[in-house]
């Protein structure tokens, strides 16, 4: 397809340093500023993990736990270790989770 018969154009900012990185990129794949554009944009695929948001979630508050319990550890608060297995335990799952989300990304 030629350039006359692509009627639509998109227009879209970039910061200072984006603007850059993209120069810089551009330059060096020998393309024209459009061919370039159009392979990064029609030529890679997305991938969208629907529940990675709640995945995030729970990993931060499980490592925000983590973080009180070393705390308390580390002072000698925490005589009894069951609070670190059950912690390891939900970590273990929510591990699992992510490991599984990313599986579906790769099929």
């Amino acid at each position: 397809m030629t350039e006359r018969n692509r009627g639509k154009q998109i227009n879209f900012r970039l910061s200072e340093s984006e603007f850059e990185q993209f120069q810089k990129n551009f330059q060096k794949s020998k393309l024209t500023q459009s061919e370039y554009l159009r392979k990064c944009i029609l030529e890679k695929d997305i991938f969208v993990i629907d529940d990675m948001k709640e995945l995030v979630l729970e990993l931060k508050r499980l490592g925000n736990n983590l973080n009180q319990i070393t705390k308390k550890v580390n002072t000698g608060e925490v005589k009894n270790i069951d609070e670190l297995s059950s912690m390891k335990t939900e970590l273990d799952y929510v591990w699992r989770e992510v490991l599984h989300a990313l599986k579906k990304v790769n099929e």
